[in-house]
């Protein structure tokens, strides 16, 4: 019993080998820290491990730190940072200012948000709206802005001539 005790208690133990990550180890801007991908409650972003002395915090965009704003996730009213929704609640993106006010909320374009468009009239956001001659794009405080404009490959048609507005 000794003699097998003994040889399983001193046999070689194979360790395991670091895992390389191919990764590449992003540094904050401000302090040269290391940055670490975090999920927040508006989304993922990016963190700086030097936290509270450094409190800088950059954008993710497809797993990599995002130093300059991309005016694709900003809210086209108030301008904040757009959250993609969870998928059990639907395919959009909304406004991080929702608490604050903001309702802006923009249909998924394979994980981007789709162009936004401005009502001249009232500068609020125009729609995409199904109607009884087919699809048009309308303002979203109808029925206070009636203004709406014709669908041109998925985009509203601007000409002065085919504008409605009352």
């Amino acid at each position: 019993m000794f003699q097998f005790w003994f040889s399983i208690r001193y046999l070689p133990m194979s360790v395991p080998e670091k895992e390389t990550t191919s990764e590449k180890p992003y540094h904050c801007p401000a302090c040269k820290k290391p940055m670490r991908r975090i999920e927040g409650k508006k989304g993922l972003f990016w963190g700086c491990t030097g936290y509270p002395e450094c409190e800088t915090t950059l954008h993710d965009d497809n797993g990599k730190p995002l130093a300059q704003s991309d005016e694709r996730y900003r809210c086209p009213i108030c301008t904040r940072r757009l959250v993609k929704a969870d998928p059990d609640k639907g395919n959009y993106w909304f406004c991080s200012g929702y608490s604050k006010g903001c309702r802006a909320t923009l249909a998924d374009n394979n994980g981007i948000p789709e162009e936004a468009h401005h009502c001249p009239s009232c500068r609020n956001l125009l729609m995409k709206r199904e109607g009884k001659n087919g699809v048009f794009w309308g303002c979203r405080s109808f029925p206070n802005c009636k203004t709406s404009f014709k669908d041109l490959d998925n985009r509203p048609d601007f000409d002065l001539f085919t504008t409605k507005s009352s």
